[in-house]
């Protein structure tokens, strides 16, 4: 039986497509299964900070004991429906931020003080401090939520 050469190059085509997809698709599922082994030495895990909300609002005291008491400071504020990461890059400035990373939802749970970024140990997407992204794979900012310094408190809308 004899084929045409229209037919002899789509079955040349599709047999190399049958070959390469799985090759491709390995290596795009193998990027994004592996942790971030890139994680920058001044990158520290967040202290956390248990809560309890009250009418959709969270109040946490800034003394001198708390892991938020200086300027420069982050940590991961959990509660029972969720967390929040908050840091500290001024006297009287706070930022309250989403913790789930926009890429697959992993919890961020570490912070580069030096470059005031948050960095998901998943697979290393990094956020600014205002919750907009820095470097991928995450293609979405963070949410941010509205807060108030007052008094020494630390007023946060969820």
């Amino acid at each position: 039986m004899k084929i045409s050469r229209r037919e002899f190059f789509t079955k040349t085509i599709q047999g190399a497509a049958i070959i390469a997809v799985p090759a491709v698709l390995g290596s795009v599922l193998e990027s994004c299964s592996q942790s971030n082994p890139a994680m920058p030495s001044s990158a520290a895990g967040l202290a956390t900070i248990n809560v309890t909300p009250n009418n959709n609002t969270i109040a946490l005291d800034i003394n001198s004991s708390s892991p938020l008491a200086n300027v420069g400071s982050a940590a991961l504020v959990q509660f029972s429906s969720g967390s929040l990461l908050v840091d500290r890059p001024g006297k009287s400035t706070f930022n309250a931020l989403s913790s789930v990373c926009t890429h697959q939802g992993c919890i961020i749970s570490n912070y580069d003080a030096p470059s005031q970024q948050f960095i998901c140990p998943c697979h290393g997407s990094r956020f600014s401090n205002s919750g907009q992204v820095t470097q991928g794979p995450a293609g979405a900012p963070l949410t941010q939520y509205q807060s108030q310094f007052i008094n020494n408190q630390l007023i946060i809308k969820i």
